[in-house]
């Protein structure tokens, strides 16, 4: 059986719909080498949309002014919303970094009722900003902060020590002391330089990136390592494909096949599923 597949291409092709129809990201300047790990990093940035449990740091305080715009974040972020209009307005642009999240794994939302004025994907923007921890099932919103406080020591402090589950796998152990300490301004200086650093805490505790880390160019480590993965799995169902080449051929004889024409196969996704396909047949396979 003749048999032409190019999985990879299939999902770089829906990878690239996501971004450019969903996500609103200009991709002519992204070369297609990099468009899976562009891609994890800008998925890294958003919040998966699913309904959380809200648990408040025992510092929370929310200012008076913001009370009614923290009432509606926090409505949608217990209803399982998408928050991405609160998020910055920076998730849409393919590179942007995001030094908070990468090394805390801490995301900022604001707390704005209306419309941006210019991108009507967004909210308004607030100078105070929500600092949050989400995981599946829970948002842990550790308070407040003022939009730009990025390097904050307490921020960190007060998710390790309301939630030291959280840290618990960053931990680095046999670590006594770092060769200097460093302050909150040269923290912004070193992941502005594409440092990934480790977070020394009140209790003893060093932490390494909560967030994943990042290169020297800003892109989420994790996020390539996300792409390396999702990469390796499509492979590994296109090779499943040509090993079943015969058992494929019986099938689309079925449907007329002869036996000598190349037939084209296609990974397909819509609406969170993903099958297999082969042009000019009716035959499908779902994809697990």
């Amino acid at each position: 059986m003749l048999l032409q597949t190019d999985f990879v291409k299939d999902w770089h092709t829906e990878l690239q719909r996501i971004m450019e129809q969903e996500w609103a990201m200009d991709l002519s300047q992204v070369p297609a080498h990099d468009l899976a790990a562009l891609f994890f990093h800008a998925m890294r940035r958003r919040i998966e949309p699913r309904p959380r449990i809200i648990k408040l740091s025992t510092s929370f305080s929310c200012p008076a002014p913001h009370a009614s715009g923290w009432a509606s974040l926090r409505r949608k972020i217990e209803d399982g919303n998408d928050l991405s209009p609160h998020l910055s307005l920076q998730i849409e642009k393919v590179m942007a970094k995001d030094p908070l999240l990468f090394d805390w794994g801490i995301y900022h939302l604001h707390l704005g009722e209306s419309a941006h004025p210019n991108n009507g994907n967004f909210v308004e923007r607030t100078g105070p900003v929500l600092f949050g921890f989400p995981t599946k099932e829970i948002f842990h919103a550790i308070g407040i902060y003022e939009h730009g406080a990025w390097s904050d020591s307490s921020v960190i402090e007060t998710l390790h020590s309301n939630w030291p589950e959280l840290t618990t796998g960053a931990k680095l152990h046999g670590v006594a002391s770092l060769t200097g300490n460093y302050t909150d301004e040269d923290r912004a200086k070193l992941r502005a330089a594409g440092v990934n650093l480790i977070t020394p805490l009140s209790d003893g505790t060093f932490i390494t990136a909560l967030g994943g880390g990042y290169s020297t160019n800003g892109i989420s480590t994790s996020g390539v390592r996300a792409a390396d993965r999702e990469e390796d799995k499509i492979r590994g169902i296109q090779d499943q494909i040509h090993v079943a080449s015969l058992e494929l051929e019986q099938a689309l004889k079925v449907e007329g096949y002869d036996g000598t024409q190349t037939v084209v196969a296609h990974l397909n996704f819509a609406s969170g599923n993903c099958w297999i396909s082969f042009e000019g047949f009716n035959l499908t396979f779902d994809v697990e």
